[in-house]
Protein backbone atom coordinates (compact mmCIF):
# COMPACT_ATOMS: atom_id res chain seq x y z
CA UNK A 1 0.00 0.00 0.00
CA UNK A 2 1.43 3.38 -1.01
CA UNK A 3 2.23 6.02 1.56
CA UNK A 4 -0.52 8.37 0.40
CA UNK A 5 -3.16 5.64 0.41
CA UNK A 6 -2.11 4.58 3.90
CA UNK A 7 -2.16 8.20 5.06
CA UNK A 8 -5.63 8.74 3.62
CA UNK A 9 -7.07 5.63 5.27
CA UNK A 10 -5.53 6.51 8.62
CA UNK A 11 -6.73 10.12 8.52
CA UNK A 12 -10.23 9.05 7.52
CA UNK A 13 -10.48 6.56 10.38
CA UNK A 14 -9.04 9.00 12.91
CA UNK A 15 -11.30 11.82 11.79
CA UNK A 16 -14.46 9.72 11.89
CA UNK A 17 -13.59 8.43 15.35
CA UNK A 18 -12.64 11.85 16.65
CA UNK A 19 -15.79 13.51 15.38
CA UNK A 20 -17.69 11.68 18.08
CA UNK A 21 -15.08 12.57 20.67
CA UNK A 22 -14.03 16.09 19.69
CA UNK A 23 -11.71 17.64 22.26
CA UNK A 24 -13.41 19.54 25.06
CA UNK A 25 -16.93 19.75 26.41
CA UNK A 26 -19.71 20.80 24.05
CA UNK A 27 -23.37 21.73 24.46
CA UNK A 28 -25.95 22.50 21.81
CA UNK A 29 -29.35 23.95 22.69
CA UNK A 30 -30.84 22.19 19.67
CA UNK A 31 -29.51 18.78 20.68
CA UNK A 32 -32.11 16.13 21.43
CA UNK A 33 -29.59 14.47 23.76
CA UNK A 34 -29.32 17.63 25.89
CA UNK A 35 -33.10 18.00 26.02
CA UNK A 36 -33.38 14.39 27.19
CA UNK A 37 -30.77 14.74 29.94
CA UNK A 38 -31.71 18.17 31.34
CA UNK A 39 -34.56 20.58 31.88
CA UNK A 40 -33.58 22.99 29.10
CA UNK A 41 -35.01 26.51 29.16
CA UNK A 42 -34.24 29.60 27.12
CA UNK A 43 -33.25 32.76 28.97
CA UNK A 44 -35.99 35.10 27.80
CA UNK A 45 -38.52 37.47 29.35
CA UNK A 46 -41.07 34.76 30.36
CA UNK A 47 -38.34 32.64 31.96
CA UNK A 48 -37.00 35.63 33.91
CA UNK A 49 -40.48 36.48 35.20
CA UNK A 50 -40.98 32.89 36.31
CA UNK A 51 -37.60 32.74 38.07
CA UNK A 52 -38.28 36.02 39.89
CA UNK A 53 -41.68 34.71 41.00
CA UNK A 54 -40.12 31.43 42.16
CA UNK A 55 -37.51 33.36 44.14
CA UNK A 56 -40.11 35.46 45.95
CA UNK A 57 -42.08 32.32 46.74
CA UNK A 58 -38.97 30.55 48.04
CA UNK A 59 -38.07 33.45 50.35
CA UNK A 60 -41.64 33.60 51.64
CA UNK A 61 -41.67 29.85 52.25
CA UNK A 62 -38.35 30.06 54.12
CA UNK A 63 -39.72 32.82 56.35
CA UNK A 64 -42.96 30.94 56.99
CA UNK A 65 -41.02 27.81 57.93
CA UNK A 66 -39.10 29.59 60.70
CA UNK A 67 -40.06 28.32 64.17
CA UNK A 68 -42.26 30.78 66.04
CA UNK A 69 -39.71 31.04 68.86
CA UNK A 70 -37.15 32.47 66.43
CA UNK A 71 -39.34 35.05 64.77
CA UNK A 72 -38.69 38.67 65.58
CA UNK A 73 -41.66 40.29 67.28
CA UNK A 74 -42.92 43.82 67.66
CA UNK A 75 -44.46 42.86 71.00
CA UNK A 76 -43.14 44.44 74.19
CA UNK A 77 -39.78 43.14 75.29
CA UNK A 78 -38.78 43.21 78.97
CA UNK A 79 -35.36 42.10 80.09
CA UNK A 80 -35.39 39.42 82.80
CA UNK A 81 -32.70 39.77 85.46
CA UNK A 82 -30.23 36.87 85.59
CA UNK A 83 -27.57 35.63 88.04
CA UNK A 84 -24.34 37.69 87.95
CA UNK A 85 -26.16 40.81 86.74
CA UNK A 86 -25.34 43.97 88.66
CA UNK A 87 -28.51 45.74 89.79
CA UNK A 88 -28.64 49.28 91.11
CA UNK A 89 -31.31 49.96 93.74
CA UNK A 90 -31.95 53.55 94.79
CA UNK A 91 -34.27 54.49 97.67
CA UNK A 92 -34.68 58.24 97.54
CA UNK A 93 -33.93 60.16 100.74
CA UNK A 94 -32.62 56.92 102.28
CA UNK A 95 -28.83 56.92 101.57
CA UNK A 96 -28.17 54.26 104.20
CA UNK A 97 -30.31 51.86 102.16
CA UNK A 98 -29.01 52.88 98.75
CA UNK A 99 -25.34 52.21 99.59
CA UNK A 100 -24.92 50.98 103.16
CA UNK A 101 -21.47 50.44 104.64
CA UNK A 102 -19.85 47.02 104.38
CA UNK A 103 -22.18 45.91 101.58
CA UNK A 104 -20.75 44.09 98.56
CA UNK A 105 -21.38 46.40 95.64
CA UNK A 106 -19.91 46.87 92.21
CA UNK A 107 -20.02 50.48 91.04
CA UNK A 108 -22.82 51.17 93.54
CA UNK A 109 -24.76 48.12 92.39
CA UNK A 110 -25.62 44.75 93.87
CA UNK A 111 -24.57 41.48 92.24
CA UNK A 112 -27.32 38.92 91.81
CA UNK A 113 -26.19 35.70 93.48
CA UNK A 114 -25.53 32.56 91.46
CA UNK A 115 -28.77 31.08 92.80
CA UNK A 116 -30.66 34.14 91.52
CA UNK A 117 -31.28 35.67 94.95
CA UNK A 118 -30.61 39.14 96.36
CA UNK A 119 -30.81 40.70 99.81
CA UNK A 120 -32.12 44.15 100.70
CA UNK A 121 -32.60 45.66 104.16
CA UNK A 122 -36.16 45.42 105.61
CA UNK A 123 -37.12 43.21 102.69
CA UNK A 124 -34.78 40.29 103.28
CA UNK A 125 -33.65 37.72 100.78
CA UNK A 126 -35.75 37.45 97.64
CA UNK A 127 -35.53 35.81 94.24
CA UNK A 128 -34.54 38.39 91.61
CA UNK A 129 -33.59 36.16 88.67
CA UNK A 130 -36.42 35.83 86.18
CA UNK A 131 -38.02 39.14 87.22
CA UNK A 132 -38.11 42.42 85.33
CA UNK A 133 -36.81 45.60 86.98
CA UNK A 134 -40.44 46.67 87.34
CA UNK A 135 -41.22 43.44 89.19
CA UNK A 136 -38.24 43.96 91.54
CA UNK A 137 -39.27 47.57 92.18
CA UNK A 138 -42.81 46.52 93.09
CA UNK A 139 -41.47 43.83 95.43
CA UNK A 140 -39.16 46.32 97.20
CA UNK A 141 -41.84 48.98 97.55
CA UNK A 142 -44.14 46.46 99.17
CA UNK A 143 -41.45 45.31 101.63
CA UNK A 144 -40.20 48.81 102.51
CA UNK A 145 -43.69 50.19 103.02
CA UNK A 146 -43.71 48.46 106.42
CA UNK A 147 -40.96 50.79 107.69
CA UNK A 148 -40.94 53.75 105.27
CA UNK A 149 -43.95 55.79 104.32
CA UNK A 150 -44.48 55.84 100.55
CA UNK A 151 -40.93 54.76 99.63
CA UNK A 152 -39.61 56.07 96.32
CA UNK A 153 -37.62 53.22 94.76
CA UNK A 154 -35.75 53.09 91.46
CA UNK A 155 -34.29 49.84 90.04
CA UNK A 156 -32.04 49.46 87.00
CA UNK A 157 -29.53 46.96 85.65
CA UNK A 158 -26.08 48.47 85.87
CA UNK A 159 -24.17 45.65 84.16
CA UNK A 160 -25.62 42.91 81.98
CA UNK A 161 -23.45 39.90 82.82
CA UNK A 162 -25.88 37.03 83.25
CA UNK A 163 -27.05 36.33 79.68
CA UNK A 164 -25.04 36.03 76.50
CA UNK A 165 -25.32 35.22 72.82
CA UNK A 166 -22.19 33.74 71.23
CA UNK A 167 -21.06 34.84 67.76
CA UNK A 168 -18.42 32.94 65.76
CA UNK A 169 -17.13 32.79 62.22
CA UNK A 170 -16.68 35.66 59.79
CA UNK A 171 -17.29 38.64 62.09
CA UNK A 172 -14.67 41.18 63.10
CA UNK A 173 -14.83 40.52 66.85
CA UNK A 174 -16.18 37.02 67.54
CA UNK A 175 -17.10 36.21 71.11
CA UNK A 176 -19.86 36.66 73.66
CA UNK A 177 -22.39 39.47 73.23
CA UNK A 178 -24.35 40.40 76.39
CA UNK A 179 -28.12 40.26 76.22
CA UNK A 180 -29.42 43.65 77.37
CA UNK A 181 -32.70 45.51 77.64
CA UNK A 182 -32.52 46.05 73.87
CA UNK A 183 -34.22 43.13 72.05
CA UNK A 184 -31.38 40.87 70.82
CA UNK A 185 -32.11 40.54 67.12
CA UNK A 186 -29.77 38.75 64.71
CA UNK A 187 -28.66 41.86 62.82
CA UNK A 188 -28.04 43.75 66.08
CA UNK A 189 -25.89 40.97 67.53
CA UNK A 190 -23.74 40.77 64.37
CA UNK A 191 -23.35 44.55 64.38
CA UNK A 192 -22.24 44.48 68.03
CA UNK A 193 -19.63 41.90 67.00
CA UNK A 194 -18.06 44.44 64.66
CA UNK A 195 -20.08 43.44 61.62
CA UNK A 196 -19.35 40.73 59.09
CA UNK A 197 -16.03 40.45 57.25
CA UNK A 198 -15.56 40.64 53.50
CA UNK A 199 -15.39 36.82 53.37
CA UNK A 200 -18.72 36.25 55.13
CA UNK A 201 -21.46 34.23 53.46
CA UNK A 202 -24.56 36.00 54.75
CA UNK A 203 -26.87 33.66 52.87
CA UNK A 204 -26.05 30.73 55.17
CA UNK A 205 -25.91 32.14 58.72
CA UNK A 206 -26.79 29.53 61.34
CA UNK A 207 -28.38 29.87 64.77
CA UNK A 208 -27.97 27.00 67.22
CA UNK A 209 -30.37 26.81 70.14
CA UNK A 210 -29.97 23.71 72.25
CA UNK A 211 -29.97 20.74 69.89
CA UNK A 212 -31.65 22.64 67.04
CA UNK A 213 -29.79 24.52 64.30
CA UNK A 214 -31.53 26.93 61.96
CA UNK A 215 -30.11 28.29 58.69
CA UNK A 216 -30.97 31.91 57.88
CA UNK A 217 -30.49 33.89 54.66
CA UNK A 218 -29.50 37.24 56.15
CA UNK A 219 -28.96 38.69 52.69
CA UNK A 220 -32.74 38.81 52.43
CA UNK A 221 -32.66 41.47 55.15
CA UNK A 222 -29.60 43.45 54.06
CA UNK A 223 -30.23 43.50 50.31
CA UNK A 224 -33.96 42.79 49.85
CA UNK A 225 -35.33 44.54 52.94
CA UNK A 226 -37.06 41.39 54.21
CA UNK A 227 -37.31 41.91 57.97
CA UNK A 228 -38.50 38.35 58.52
CA UNK A 229 -34.86 37.23 58.38
CA UNK A 230 -33.99 39.39 61.41
CA UNK A 231 -34.72 36.78 64.06
CA UNK A 232 -35.10 37.25 67.80
CA UNK A 233 -32.29 35.64 69.81
CA UNK A 234 -32.14 34.57 73.43
CA UNK A 235 -29.62 33.62 76.10
CA UNK A 236 -27.30 30.79 75.06
CA UNK A 237 -27.90 31.04 71.30
CA UNK A 238 -24.85 30.46 69.09
CA UNK A 239 -24.64 32.45 65.84
CA UNK A 240 -22.17 31.32 63.18
CA UNK A 241 -21.39 33.36 60.07
CA UNK A 242 -19.64 31.00 57.61
CA UNK A 243 -17.05 31.99 55.04
CA UNK A 244 -18.11 32.16 51.44
CA UNK A 245 -15.52 29.65 50.25
CA UNK A 246 -18.28 27.33 49.04
CA UNK A 247 -20.50 30.11 47.66
CA UNK A 248 -18.98 30.32 44.20
CA UNK A 249 -20.02 30.44 40.57
CA UNK A 250 -17.89 28.57 38.03
CA UNK A 251 -17.29 30.09 34.58
CA UNK A 252 -15.77 27.76 32.01
CA UNK A 253 -15.56 27.19 28.28
CA UNK A 254 -14.62 29.88 25.78
CA UNK A 255 -14.08 32.84 28.08
CA UNK A 256 -10.87 34.79 28.48
CA UNK A 257 -10.37 33.70 32.12
CA UNK A 258 -11.96 30.49 33.33
CA UNK A 259 -12.76 31.28 36.96
CA UNK A 260 -14.36 30.22 40.22
CA UNK A 261 -15.99 33.49 41.23
CA UNK A 262 -16.97 34.13 44.87
CA UNK A 263 -20.57 35.26 45.28
CA UNK A 264 -20.79 38.96 46.21
CA UNK A 265 -22.82 40.35 49.12
CA UNK A 266 -25.73 41.12 46.83
CA UNK A 267 -26.88 39.36 43.69
CA UNK A 268 -24.59 38.17 40.91
CA UNK A 269 -26.09 38.12 37.44
CA UNK A 270 -24.99 36.19 34.37
CA UNK A 271 -23.67 39.44 32.89
CA UNK A 272 -21.59 40.04 36.04
CA UNK A 273 -20.06 36.55 35.89
CA UNK A 274 -19.14 36.81 32.21
CA UNK A 275 -17.63 40.26 32.75
CA UNK A 276 -15.58 39.06 35.74
CA UNK A 277 -14.27 36.21 33.57
CA UNK A 278 -13.07 38.70 30.94
CA UNK A 279 -16.03 38.16 28.63
CA UNK A 280 -16.50 35.56 25.91
CA UNK A 281 -13.47 34.86 23.76
CA UNK A 282 -14.12 36.64 20.44
CA UNK A 283 -11.77 34.28 18.58
CA UNK A 284 -13.14 30.93 19.72
CA UNK A 285 -16.57 31.33 21.38
CA UNK A 286 -19.92 30.42 19.91
CA UNK A 287 -21.87 33.39 21.27
CA UNK A 288 -25.14 31.73 20.42
CA UNK A 289 -24.48 28.89 22.89
CA UNK A 290 -24.09 30.29 26.41
CA UNK A 291 -25.42 28.05 29.18
CA UNK A 292 -26.07 28.14 32.92
CA UNK A 293 -26.10 24.67 34.49
CA UNK A 294 -27.88 24.48 37.84
CA UNK A 295 -28.21 21.47 40.14
CA UNK A 296 -31.73 20.54 41.17
CA UNK A 297 -33.52 18.30 43.61
CA UNK A 298 -35.18 16.79 40.56
CA UNK A 299 -33.51 13.92 38.66
CA UNK A 300 -32.48 16.27 35.84
CA UNK A 301 -30.45 19.45 36.30
CA UNK A 302 -31.73 22.75 34.93
CA UNK A 303 -29.86 24.14 31.94
CA UNK A 304 -30.61 27.71 30.86
CA UNK A 305 -29.61 28.77 27.36
CA UNK A 306 -28.76 32.31 26.24
CA UNK A 307 -28.17 33.35 22.67
CA UNK A 308 -25.59 36.01 23.44
CA UNK A 309 -25.51 37.04 19.79
CA UNK A 310 -29.08 38.37 20.01
CA UNK A 311 -29.60 42.15 20.31
CA UNK A 312 -31.28 41.90 23.73
CA UNK A 313 -28.84 39.35 25.15
CA UNK A 314 -27.03 41.77 27.46
CA UNK A 315 -30.30 42.97 29.00
CA UNK A 316 -31.44 39.40 29.58
CA UNK A 317 -28.07 38.36 31.04
CA UNK A 318 -28.15 41.35 33.41
CA UNK A 319 -31.49 40.18 34.83
CA UNK A 320 -30.64 36.50 35.20
CA UNK A 321 -29.62 36.04 38.85
CA UNK A 322 -27.13 33.27 39.50
CA UNK A 323 -27.09 30.96 42.51
CA UNK A 324 -24.13 29.53 44.39
CA UNK A 325 -22.54 26.53 42.60
CA UNK A 326 -24.02 27.46 39.21
CA UNK A 327 -21.80 26.60 36.23
CA UNK A 328 -21.64 29.09 33.35
CA UNK A 329 -20.41 27.48 30.13
CA UNK A 330 -19.65 29.16 26.78
CA UNK A 331 -19.50 26.68 23.93
CA UNK A 332 -16.80 26.54 21.25
CA UNK A 333 -17.39 27.82 17.72
CA UNK A 334 -17.71 24.90 15.24
CA UNK A 335 -14.78 26.06 13.11
CA UNK A 336 -12.55 26.25 16.19
CA UNK A 337 -13.60 22.78 17.30
CA UNK A 338 -12.79 21.45 13.82
CA UNK A 339 -9.41 23.19 13.91
CA UNK A 340 -8.60 21.61 17.26
CA UNK A 341 -9.66 18.24 15.92
CA UNK A 342 -7.34 18.57 12.94
CA UNK A 343 -4.50 19.62 15.22
CA UNK A 344 -4.99 16.38 17.15
CA UNK A 345 -4.93 14.28 13.97
CA UNK A 346 -1.99 15.91 12.15
CA UNK A 347 0.72 14.55 14.48
CA UNK A 348 -0.38 11.03 13.54
CA UNK A 349 -0.07 11.94 9.87
CA UNK A 350 3.44 13.26 10.42
CA UNK A 351 4.36 10.05 12.21
CA UNK A 352 3.14 7.93 9.26
CA UNK A 353 5.05 10.09 6.79
CA UNK A 354 8.26 9.81 8.79
CA UNK A 355 7.81 6.05 9.11
CA UNK A 356 7.25 5.66 5.37
CA UNK A 357 10.35 7.79 4.62
CA UNK A 358 12.49 5.73 7.00
CA UNK A 359 11.33 2.50 5.39
CA UNK A 360 12.25 3.82 1.95
CA UNK A 361 15.73 4.72 3.12
CA UNK A 362 16.26 1.28 4.68
CA UNK A 363 15.23 -0.42 1.49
Amino acid sequence: MSYFRLLFVHLLAATLAACAHAPGMTLDAGSDDLKARANLQSIDAPTLRQLQSDRRTRLADEAAALPAAFRSSTARYDYLVAPQDVVRITVWNQPELTNPANTTTELSGRVVNSDGSMFFPYVGKFQAAGLTVQDIRALLVKGLSRVIKAPQVDVSVLQYRGQRVYVSGEVRTPGAVPVTDVPPDLADVIARSGGSTAEADLSAVTITRGAATLRVNLQALYYNGDGRANLRLQNGDIVNVPERRFARVFVTGEVLRQSALPMPRGDMTLADALADAGGVNPLSANAGQVFVIRASSEPKPFVYHLNAAAPDALLLADQFVLQARDVVYVDTAPVVRWSRLINNVLPSASFLRDTWTDNRIIR
